[in-house]
């Protein structure tokens, strides 16, 4: 796998911009948390996304092994873990599991989806 700096400066900026959202304390009405933690899921699909297009040259290549979904996974669910630490130290805030969760779950959607793609492009569809 070789990296294309765009998308992985892309993937980095992504990152920074959870870790700046993850660092503000928490003053919503308890309504909104519902639908934070919903959103929990498209923005770590976007990460995985960034991260897939990094590794794998480009947008949707078509290149979709088991490695690099395996790589992955390991980068965006490990920033998720690193995510849900750094929430512990925010006043206001807390490190969840089910956070976590939701996290993995858009991680794999976006892999998922990938996959999905890749085997619609190689059967000609």
């Amino acid at each position: 796998m070789k990296l294309n700096v765009r998308y992985g400066l892309a993937a980095v900026g992504y990152m920074t911009g959870i870790f700046v959202l993850s660092a503000s304390p928490w003053n919503g009405i308890p309504a909104s948390r519902l639908v934070l933690k919903v959103l929990h899921v498209p923005l770590f699909a976007g990460l995985a996304a960034c991260v897939l297009m990094g590794l794998a040259q480009g947008p949707w290549t078509q290149t979709g092994s088991w490695p690099l979904y395996a790589v992955v996974g390991l980068v965006a669910g490990g920033y998720a873990a690193f995510d849900e630490w750094h929430q512990s130290f925010v006043p206001g805030r807390t490190a969840a599991v089910g956070d976590f969760l939701l996290d993995c779950l858009g991680i794999a959607l976006c892999l998922g989806i990938h996959r999905l793609i890749i085997r619609g492009i190689h059967d000609g569809r």
